[in-house]
């Protein structure tokens, strides 16, 4: 369409264009109001001033920044050609709110603000842009989001397309963060939902599947377009967690991760991890794996497959966990010792905090290691 705005390029279209573009899909998310924290000022300065009520405590503010880049955390040839504008531009949006609300959210913090920075390549459609933004509102709309603003950000020009976000919380009057130290010997480890799904759809995307069915394109979206809970951190602390933070680098690098914060040994639960692989079977079928070969694959992305952005989380052993929760091991002193920890000669593929009788193969995701 010749007259359609949106059919040019950012390059074409210059950097108000572009402001004016991100100001129309925010609309009411742009000037809207919270009980938690207001914009002070319009946009159009060089700072976006947040405007605090005074609730009778000290604002404690939780801060978190995270990147995705082009070819590191997402392909633009995930999407075909006709969909790599609005489309792929929304979920990388609610990709990148997911990597930073879920932070938040493993700290039990209520998230009031968002600034963004993009780096975009001048040929890339200024439809992309809306849709991105699309995503972000969608985000923000979500439950545990509504305080949220976006406050400002960057815009750039480079070689491929790069977000980041820094994501601001606050922390209620009164109640402490969740926190990776904390947990104690005997404490049950459970996870907020199902592990495994992010990765399976990575594993169905870099093979170029059609997503025919159902079942596989939701998996899909748990890769592309993350969607996590964002009050089950509020639900941990109410019911008694000890220690939690963010799944998103896979369970056992982040099992060890709150085992040595807390100065204990996980021991996880083979039985429990075979029954949340086994819901991903169907990816490994259409795989094209073996028997053999499928029950091993499942079983590494339930446990190191990474991007769940579920909230990993440890209980008093006779606290009944939150609704959507399951359990997933247990908390060991660092001196005990049992037949499971034998067997797998003390560590868990290499992760030497966490004891799991079955090799897995891989340690987690690992940002700067080549798997």
């Amino acid at each position: 369409m010749l007259n359609d705005p949106d059919a040019l390029s950012v390059g074409e279209s210059g950097e108000d264009a572009v402001l004016a573009v991100i100001l129309q899909e925010l609309g009411d998310l742009h000037s809207r109001e919270t009980d938690l924290a207001a914009l002070a000022l319009a946009s159009g300065d060089d700072a976006a001033v947040l405007e605090l009520p005074d609730d009778g405590a000290p604002a404690r503010i939780a801060l978190t920044t995270d990147t995705l880049s082009q070819d590191q955390d997402f392909r633009a040839s995930w999407w075909t050609a006709p969909d790599q504008g609005a489309p792929m531009g929304r979920a990388v949006g609610l990709k990148a709110a997911a990597q930073n609300l879920s932070d938040l959210n493993a700290m039990a913090a209520t998230p009031i603000a968002l600034l963004v920075s993009l780096t975009l390549p001048e040929a890339t459609p200024l439809d992309w842009v809306r849709g991105f933004y699309r995503g972000l509102a969608e985000a923000m709309r979500r439950e545990g989001a509504g305080h949220c603003h976006i406050a400002g950000g960057d815009l750039g020009t480079g070689p491929g397309i790069s977000v980041t976000l820094t994501a601001v919380g606050r922390l209620s009057a009164g109640r402490a963060p969740l926190r990776r130290t904390g947990a104690r010997p005997g404490d049950q480890l459970a996870v907020s939902g199902p592990l495994g799904a992010a990765a399976a759809g990575l594993a169905l995307l870099e093979a170029g599947h059609p997503f025919a069915e159902p079942r596989l394109s939701r998996l899909r979206d748990a890769q592309i377009a993350p969607a996590p809970r964002l009050t089950t951190g509020a639900q941990a602390l109410a019911a008694g967690a000890t220690a939690g933070m963010d799944l998103s680098d896979g369970l056992l690098r982040d099992a060890g991760r709150i085992a040595r914060a807390s100065a204990v040994r996980v021991l996880l639960d083979e039985t429990a991890l075979a029954e949340q692989a086994a819901a991903l079977l169907p990816a490994a079928e259409a795989l094209g794996l073996s028997a053999t070969q499928a029950h091993a694959q499942v079983l590494r992305w339930a446990a190191a497959g990474g991007e769940d952005y579920e909230l990993l989380a440890s209980f008093p052993a006779d606290v009944t966990l939150p609704a959507g929760f399951l359990r997933v091991g247990e908390i060991l002193d660092v001196a005990e010792t049992s037949e499971a920890g034998e067997e797998a000669g003390s560590d868990a593929d290499g992760a030497r905090e966490v004891v799991l009788t079955g090799a897995i193969g891989d340690r987690g995701w690992d940002s700067f290691r080549r798997r």
